[in-house]
């Protein structure tokens, strides 16, 4: 049933005192249908329609036992900013802001519903506009809310409400193995409902092995145990997904929830499907709610999903601050799983730049420095850092937008205020603020180089999240020694940074190596079977010089997706010009590794992409 939408709001009757579903222990339906509402113009992505249901939600309704109603649940989807959550006027809390499809509970104060009269606001007035999807809105006269004192106070901090949950009627459990080693091992499990595709309310909360949200659970050891929805008035159906980042296979299972106290058991053995030898996988931009006071988890939290995509060298980066993971990733077990490194991401009003490695105890460089000379004079200053990348440089922070044609010309690779970028690194691909154009940055790094500037390029999360997004789906490939994760040495990783040998994977992963006597030069484009490349790019000095389509069942296959040798008369590429490959594809939309929008977009059309880049490589 669609509803009449008067003045941009939404207006709903249900009469539940009359109807025949609302016995105890059943649901009390407020909105059925899944809408679509926009609180301002323009409309944020092409993908939806020119009109929406409405601006808002407001929901009129009448109960026959509003005592016994002690939770309100929905589903949302791509939910950009906070919309605020009132019901009869007492402000319940926010929805979270998530562009993922899941269910979400909040508890209802006692007494706040009443017999007549009842209404439910959801609305928000941030600007810009943001197009969401909601509904599936129901009332339950019975809850769990979930415990862990640590969490629920960081969620009551973010969202101001107490997570609350549906009784649960059945208990799962989930293992996880490596296919080579018969051991468990750190992963990621992603519960869904079959029936709406959303992430699935689960009963279970973290702790010390687990980081827990609405349909994921990251563990440490790859066991978990789980509660799930679901009886003989409204059995439920789940898909169950298993994975561990970009190296691995992805496994998936099903079960069903009908009766009370079932026990349900799923298994998974993974398989790694993108050999790397000598490479590193680092995310050098992450960070907590707990120190940066934006986005949801906590620094144990962190540690666990760090490990459950498989971030081999991870940089701790929380704004001005220095953040030592060492000590909490040893007590909670996790130091065979990754090597931390310490850094900081210096926001100044003038670019935001993630400065590592940092001795103990040193001071954090002062952020509000200005011009560039001394930000950077500052940066490298502090005791330790020898790496400093610019961060998302098409992204304005405070007004300011470091690659923003007003500051920097392209065609020179120079800024046209005077200024020097000495950053040695930058980011190409930031997963958690990605640009619209994929190659928009790229192009900006090829311009550079041909400035002059010695900068690798580097691929980030820039991750404040469990889940909203991934850490590690952005990452970069160092060279260093691999056979031990947990004592990576770090001095050789920063050399391959320096050294400009970087390989950038956002679920791709792109080589391209000269051969021993420098005449021609072999590509390889790697990944798992869960994502594909579909072209493959070469450039010259930036200029693009080889574009071919793959095959789509070549570009599928696990591993080694695509390789071709190409000969540097080919290529056109003569001393002292660099060469550098890009691999693409079409992006994961599924919640078991879905890839966010752009955080800054130029236009509302998107196609989300995976994407692979080589390091650039100097013809001697």
């Amino acid at each position: 049933m669609r509803h009449p939408v008067h003045s941009g709001i939404i207006v709903a009757l249900i009469l539940a005192a009359t109807s025949p579903c609302a016995h105890a222990g059943e649901p009390v339906v407020i909105e059925a249908d899944f809408l679509h509402l926009r609180n301002a113009e323009p409309r944020e992505w092409s993908r939806f329609a020119e009109t929406a249901d409405g601006d808002r939600l407001h929901i009129r309704f009448d109960l026959t036992a509003p005592e016994r109603l002690k939770l309100l649940t929905l589903r949302q989807e791509e939910t950009k900013h906070a919309w605020t959550v009132r019901l009869n006027g007492q402000t319940l809390g926010a929805l979270p802001r998530d562009h993922h499809h899941l269910e979400y509970g909040i508890a209802v104060p006692p007494g706040l519903l009443k017999a007549a009269g009842n209404v439910l606001e959801i609305s928000t007035g941030a600007t810009p506009g943001d197009d969401i999807r909601l509904g599936d809105i129901a009332l339950h006269d019975g809850m769990e809310v979930l415990v862990d004192e640590v969490r629920a106070e960081l969620l009551f901090q973010q969202r101001g409400y107490r997570r609350a949950l549906p009784v649960m009627t059945a208990t799962l459990t989930l293992t996880a193995v490596e296919a080579e080693s018969g051991k468990g091992l750190p992963c990621r499990f992603t519960i869904i409902d079959a029936e709406t595709g959303a992430l699935a309310f689960v009963g279970a909360e973290s702790d010390d092995k687990a980081a827990i949200r609405e349909g994921i659970v990251y563990t440490l050891d790859g066991q978990a145990k789980i509660r799930l929805a679901g009886d003989a008035a409204r059995p439920r159906r789940y898909e169950v997904y298993c994975g561990r980042g970009f190296e691995y296979s992805l496994g998936r299972g099903e079960i069903g929830i009908d009766g009370d106290e079932q026990r349900r058991e799923l298994h998974f053995i993974l398989t790694r499907e993108v050999p790397t030898p000598g490479l590193v996988a680092s995310d050098p931009h992450l960070h907590t709610y707990e120190f940066d006071r934006h986005g949801d988890c906590n620094l144990t939290e962190r540690l666990i999903s760090i490990a459950g995509e498989g971030v081999e060298l991870p940089v701790s980066t929380a704004h001005d601050k220095h953040i030592d993971y060492r000590e909490e990733a040893a007590r909670i077990g996790a130091t065979r799983w990754f090597t931390p490194v310490t850094g900081c991401e210096v926001t100044t009003s003038l670019g935001h730049f993630n400065a590592f490695p940092v001795e103990p105890g040193s001071q954090p460089a002062e952020h509000k420095l200005r011009p560039w000379p001394q930000i950077f004079a500052n940066i490298y200053g502090t005791p330790g850092v020898r790496v400093c990348i610019l961060n998302h440089g098409r992204d304005v922070h405070r007004g300011f937008r470091p690659l923003d044609s007003a500051n920097f010309d392209r065609l020179t690779g120079t800024f046209k205020n005077g200024w020097k970028l000495e950053a040695n690194a930058m980011e190409l691909v930031n997963s958690g603020a990605q640009q619209t154009d994929p190659l928009e940055l790229v192009r900006d790094w090829f311009a550079l180089l041909r400035s002059g500037h010695r900068i690798a390029g580097i691929g980030s999360s820039d991750s404040h999240t469990v889940n909203f997004a991934i850490p590690g789906q952005g990452r970069t490939y160092l060279e260093a020694p691999d056979d031990d994760p947990g004592v990576i040495p770090v001095e050789a990783a920063i050399e391959s940074i320096l050294a400009g040998r970087t390989w950038v994977s956002f679920g791709l992963l792109a080589r391209l190596d000269a051969s021993a006597d420098g005449t021609s030069v072999e590509v390889n484009v790697l990944g798992p079977g869960w994502t594909k490349t579909d072209r493959v790019r070469v450039f010259r000095n930036g200029d693009e010089v080889v574009n071919l389509e793959v095959d789509s069942a070549e570009g599928s296959r696990p591993g080694v997706k695509w390789e071709r040798r190409f000969t540097m008369a080919e290529l056109g590429a003569k001393a002292g010009d660099f060469v550098c490959a890009v691999a693409t594809g079409p992006g994961i939309t599924e919640s078991w590794w879905a890839i966010m929008p752009p955080y800054q977009p130029t236009s509302p059309d998107f196609s989300p992409f995976v994407m692979g880049i080589s390091p650039a490589l100097w013809v001697k």
